[in-house]
């Protein structure tokens, strides 16, 4: 589903073997997907799972169907949802933000931008929404900012004095994160691969 001014956000539903299933989007549970897939505790089968219990509100009544079903049904809902399509081939590219370890920066501004509390918005604010907001935060935000350094080259000393270039290294030094080579654009193109080749397997052996 895209993010249109006609969207009501109300109706994140699929039908399933003539039922229908109610997906919950709510901004706080779709990060809590997310942590869960950077859980290394858990197994790659184990994470389709969780996934789906996370996100199917009826989730109960899919239980008993087969693993390769419920593979399925979590691309359908990965690739519907989240536009997230796990049978693509993702690209490497330099990861710029980490939700969890941005979880500060942006609340601080949300706070600041638009005075939103993000603790009083879960279960309220839809997830499309929660994107829309945070990519189109003021660029003088802290979390902005922060991708902003980032993202910025060090300057050399023809284009800057040393001491804009030790404070930009500063900067840089300040948010930098862990495995900046990962995909920044979702945390699930990097375990795509992972699911499509193994976790059947996985999940069969065990």
């Amino acid at each position: 589903m895209s993010f249109t001014l006609t969207s009501t956000f109300d109706d994140d539903r699929f039908e399933y073997e003539g039922k229908v299933f109610h997906v919950e989007m709510a901004f706080d549970n779709i990060l809590r997907l997310f942590e869960m897939f950077d859980d290394d505790s858990l197994l790659e089968w184990e994470k389709i799972l969780w996934a789906l219990e996370i996100l199917v509100f009826e989730y109960d009544e899919l239980r008993e169907i087969s693993f390769e079903e419920q593979f399925e049904l979590f691309k359908f809902l990965m690739k519907e949802f989240l536009e997230i399509d796990l049978d693509k081939p993702s690209e490497e590219q330099k990861k710029i933000m980490d939700y969890k370890k941005d979880a500060e920066l942006i609340y601080a501004s949300f706070f600041a931008v638009y005075k939103i509390d993000l603790f009083e918005m879960h279960g309220k604010l839809h997830w499309k929404k929660f994107q829309a907001l945070l990519t189109h935060l003021d660029d003088n935000s802290p979390f902005k900012q922060a991708i902003g350094y980032r993202t910025m080259k060090v300057p050399t000393a023809k284009e800057a004095s040393k001491e804009y270039i030790q404070h930009v290294r500063k900067m840089k030094q300040l948010y930098a994160l862990e495995d900046e080579q990962r995909n920044a654009d979702d945390v699930f193109d990097t375990l795509a691969q992972t699911f499509k080749a193994g976790a059947k397997v996985v999940k069969q052996d065990g």
